[in-house]
């Protein structure tokens, strides 16, 4: 048991030791003697440093005593030399020396009471001696001369004045001497006290510095041997800090690498206080190097600087303020706003955290989130806008869209599906069986076979596809779908489409067209009636009109030769309009290659066919630059003379005929007449004249067949040549139309495509 107690003991008494408290507490005595030791030591230094002064003072002092003592002497000695020589030597530096040294005297003796006592009598007995010999120096002159004008004479008349005043500074003398003795008893005896004082502590001193110096050594000791004894200790935590520091250092390193290869900027701040502890401004103490992307500044010109010196923009967003209640209340803030650097605009978001002595802010660039965002947002509302749109569209077209899952049968429909079944949208869940009982019972075999020639062909196009409504109305449907997997499950996704009244208007067109046809046929006849039997009549007609102008017509009454003429005009009109009739049934039948023609060497061909008309009439046509153009020859040579010969023949009266022929090639997107443009270019060809012109709201009747402005007794024609010239334009898949003005000429302009 006592064993037990002893070794608790022992174990206590080395955890006592070995603890941190028991080093803290013989520290802190080791220091408190070592100061005690050396505040001592320092103590009986100054004071033996003390003790030699006073020593020293008291010398000085006694120096001065002696020294003025002779001083005094010096004066009695010179005043008796004076009575027995001739020579007059006056004692005015012995009087100064003697004020010189009562000076000093009296400040080296000013903590002495009686010492200034004794030197102000001395001060008095100078005043005394010095007033002696001021005040008789003329008198002991002049008598002194008269005394020695007697030579080899030796009586001494000792009643004289000099020899009075040798006796009164003899006398002022003495008393100066015992003073003198008095104030050397006196510092004598400081001076044996104050010799026993510094032998002393000239004893205490050296032991006061041993002592010093075994207190060191003793500390020394003990810290030794606390160190020994903790060697082993030491080395662990030594190379536990040293593992520590390693594993610090690759942190470091590694955040040095993080910092570097992030885009974000990291850097820290310490506040900027003003007197009153008050935070107006922050320090960038670091920041990472990808601030220079973001700013385009040098993270060495930023390190060191002013946060609102740099970017002063923080204190409008509000960024200062949030960094602030950051540091007072160490809780996490976060902010995000638009900042300006080098002309560029860009979202910066910041997360600001409370960290040592000040605050961290990791900032990054949302800019390109910002717009994936708006684009985002923007697509959204695109295709919210597009699923509206498609809604309506969906809804006025007829059409609705499916996703049909080929697995299961189940689907997922548009509201216009619903509607194009006779029921309202989300009735019923649709599915295949569901659906089935709407598809036409003779129509069941097509559509059980969609799912299998969806996935056989990857695409599925069912026409003619017929539905019962709930209204037992019977509707064609046009399903067009494609194959696809979605999460791995086979699905066709297309549109389905209403197209009874396609389906009706093809019936119906079909009735039309056999109709049509059988017009034709009829048409066909009428050609051939008209190609032959028509101008079989008048064939002989115009024979025996020439018959009766051969034979001469003086015979006929002044009556009959009119009536014959009209006969002769009508008979020509008759035949011309039936060639006309054939010319413009025909222009449908032509299947002729289209081939490149030089529109200038076609309008060449014209001029020397109408030369004579040309000529008559006195017209002059004009063109240059004409493009080859893609059609028919001789349609395209028809198309221009019948353009001509209209110009030359509607035109003012006495005035010539001009007609500006002139082309250009523009984009469809140029041309505003409305007609089904196929190509993407075309050649703008116009023939101006200057004739009569016709009202604005003729320029579309001109073109019908039969249609005249103008009797035939005025000008003559048929009524189909421009009907002519529009199939003509329009058998080339091109356009043509007329602008005029009564009087102003027209213009007829034609659009003909490049290719």
């Amino acid at each position: 048991m006592t064993s037990v107690i002893v070794r608790e003991s022992i174990m206590k008494l080395k955890s006592l030791i070995a603890s941190t408290k028991t080093y803290i507490i013989l520290l802190v005595l080791a220091i408190t003697l070592l100061l005690y030791t050396v505040t001592v030591g320092y103590k009986q230094v100054n004071r033996l440093h003390k003790t030699g002064d006073l020593v020293s003072h008291t010398l000085e002092v006694q120096r001065t005593i002696v020294e003025l003592s002779a001083n005094f002497l010096e004066v009695e000695t010179i005043q008796l030399r004076n009575l027995f020589q001739e020579e007059s030597n006056f004692t005015a530096i012995n009087i100064t020396e003697i004020g010189q040294s009562l000076d000093r005297l009296k400040i080296l003796t000013k903590d002495n009471q009686a010492q200034q006592e004794r030197v102000k009598a001395l001060q008095l007995l100078h005043e005394k001696i010095k007033k002696e010999i001021d005040t008789t120096i003329l008198v002991d002159s002049t008598v002194v001369a008269d005394s020695l004008s007697v030579k080899d004479s030796i009586v001494v008349n000792f009643a004289s004045l000099p020899f009075r005043r040798k006796e009164r500074i003899s006398k002022i003398v003495a008393e100066s001497q015992f003073i003198k003795d008095r104030m050397l008893a006196e510092e004598n005896y400081l001076m044996v006290s104050r010799k026993e004082e510094y032998t002393s502590q000239s004893f205490l001193t050296p032991m006061s510095s041993l002592l010093v110096a075994l207190t060191a050594l003793i500390i020394f000791l003990i810290g030794f041997i606390s160190i020994y004894k903790q060697k082993g200790e030491i080395e662990e935590v030594s190379s536990q800090i040293f593992i520590q520091n390693k594993k610090l250092q690759e942190t470091e390193e590694f955040l040095i690498g993080v910092y570097k290869s992030s885009n974000n900027v990291i850097s820290h701040f310490e506040p900027v206080l003003d007197t009153d502890k008050n935070i107006t401004d922050f320090q960038f103490k670091y920041t990472s190097n990808a601030i220079e992307k973001i700013t385009g500044a040098e993270q060495d010109d930023i390190i060191g600087g002013s946060l609102l010196e740099m970017y002063p923009m923080v204190l409008e967003n509000g960024l200062f303020d949030l960094m602030k209640e950051c540091y007072l209340s160490g809780n996490t803030q976060e902010h995000e706003s638009i900042y300006t650097f080098e002309g560029q605009s860009k979202y910066i978001f910041n997360a600001i955290v409370k960290s040592a002595n000040g605050i961290t802010n990791t900032a990054w660039d949302t800019t390109k989130v910002k717009e994936a965002e708006k684009n985002l947002q923007k697509l959204n509302e695109d295709l919210s806008l597009q699923n509206t749109i498609f809604k309506e569209a969906e809804n006025v077209a007829g059409v609705g869209s499916f996703i049909w899952y080929l697995d299961d049968g189940s689907a997922t429909v548009s509201d216009n599906f619903y509607r194009i079944l006779g029921v309202e949208p989300k009735s019923f869940e649709v599915n295949f069986e569901a659906y089935k009982e709407f598809v036409h019972p003779e129509d069941v075999g097509i559509f059980e076979s969609l799912s299998e020639n969806a996935e056989e062909n990857e695409v599925s196009t069912v026409l003619a596809y017929r539905v019962l409504t709930k209204e037992k109305v019977v509707k064609h449907l046009d399903l067009k779908g494609r194959y696809v997997e979605i999460d791995n499950r086979p699905v066709s996704v297309g549109i389905v489409q209403d197209i009874t009244s396609r389906v009706e208007k093809d019936k119906a067109l079909i009735d039309s067209f056999e109709k049509l046809k059988v017009s034709n046929e009829e048409l066909e006849s009428f050609n051939r009636v008209a190609s032959h039997d028509l101008q079989e009549p008048l064939r002989k007609i115009q024979m025996f009109i020439s018959r009766i102008e051969d034979e001469g017509e003086e015979g006929l009454s002044i009556a009959h030769q009119k009536y014959f003429s009209k006969i002769k005009s009508g008979t020509f009109r008759m035949r011309e309009l039936i060639q006309n009739l054939l010319s413009y049934s025909r222009i449908d039948k032509i299947n002729s290659n289209f081939e490149n023609i030089p529109l200038a060497d076609i309008l060449s061909k014209i001029e020397d066919e109408l030369s004579q008309l040309i000529k008559d009439t006195d017209t002059s046509i004009s063109y240059n630059n004409l493009p080859i153009i893609q059609g028919i020859p001789f349609k395209i040579e028809q198309l221009c003379t019948n353009l001509i010969s209209n110009s030359i023949k509607y035109c003012k009266k006495d005035v010539a005929p001009k007609i500006v022929i002139s082309a250009k090639k523009v984009r469809n997107s140029q041309i505003t007449e409305n007609f089904s443009k196929l190509s993407e270019y075309y050649y703008k060809i116009s023939f101006a004249d200057n004739g009569i012109g016709f009202e604005p709201e003729f320029a579309t009747n001109i073109f019908e067949v039969f249609q005249r402005l103008h009797s035939k007794t005025e000008y003559s024609g048929t009524g189909i040549g421009l009907s002519i010239c529009k199939k003509i334009v329009e058998k080339h898949h091109g356009h043509i139309h007329a602008i005029g003005k009564k009087d102003k000429g027209s213009t007829f302009v034609i659009y003909l495509p490049v290719n």
